[in-house]
């Protein structure tokens, strides 16, 4: 399922979380990330696609983008059972977790229909007065410029849902985070061709509408990906078809 015809994302919303591990915890985080968390999180109905990647040496150092259906399906009573029920695992591992941000998403804008290896990740803040203003340039102007470079693949343009982002669940209440109102993602097939897309961002411009870019925007590259079991599913079925054509 995608939002539209020419965007690489699925669905119209996304969880995108952002944080460091400390370093007692990084073998405990890798196992139970990538054994237990995110197939549990693709399991759950609405969920589409779960993504992390890795910025090393920076802070935050890994960011995870979980792909959904609709922000109705990061508010549902089958997710809050898994926050409110978290499993001695995840308590482990998050009590590991440092500098988190944590913001369930509307996608604004999308343009480009290829994922990338490499995300360029912004985090803005925006007064409400100015956000259109916000939103029309860069839906408008700077992100259909970008994916013209060579090497840019999609970008897309999310808002924070202030009401699904604040929840409080069991989980929200083993870790501080903060909550940006505004994500800029841009993809791209090489680290080099991500470096570049600050330079296609005219930061005086988002200065001039009162646009506050967190200074500590970085180049991740993709560690992981994971299909919803629905999708699995659904490929699986399409793949074995397509052996009987053939």
């Amino acid at each position: 399922m995608r939002r539209t015809g020419d965007s690489a994302l699925l669905g119209q919303a996304a969880v995108l979380i952002w944080n460091d591990v400390a370093p007692e915890g990084r073998e405990q985080f890798y196992e139970w990330h990538d054994r237990e968390h995110m197939p549990e999180r693709m399991a759950l109905p609405g969920f589409l696609r779960g993504r992390r990647f890795i910025s090393a040496g920076h802070s935050p150092e890994w960011l995870t983008m979980y792909e959904a259906v609709d922000v109705r399906a990061l508010v549902s009573r089958e997710y809050l059972a898994r926050l409110n029920a978290p499993t001695p695992a995840t308590a482990s591992a998050l009590n590991h977790f440092r500098n988190t941000s944590r913001a369930v998403c509307r996608v604004v804008k999308s343009v480009g229909s290829s994922t990338g290896g490499y995300v360029c990740a912004l985090r803005l803040d925006v007064a409400v007065k100015q956000a259109d203003a916000m939103s029309r340039y860069l839906s408008d102007d700077a992100l259909p410029h970008a994916v013209t470079r060579n090497g840019v693949v999609a970008c897309h343009l999310f808002a924070a849902d202030s009401s699904a982002s604040y929840v409080n669940t069991a989980e929200s209440s083993t870790r501080e985070f903060d909550v940006p109102g505004w994500v800029l993602m841009c993809e791209a097939s090489s680290a080099g061709a991500a470096h570049g897309l600050r330079d296609l961002i005219d930061e005086r411009e988002l200065k001039r509408l009162g646009v506050e870019m967190r200074p500590n925007a970085a180049i991740y590259a993709l560690e992981i990906c994971l299909l919803s079991e629905a999708l699995q599913r659904s490929s699986l079925v399409g793949s074995s078809a397509a052996e009987r054509v053939a």
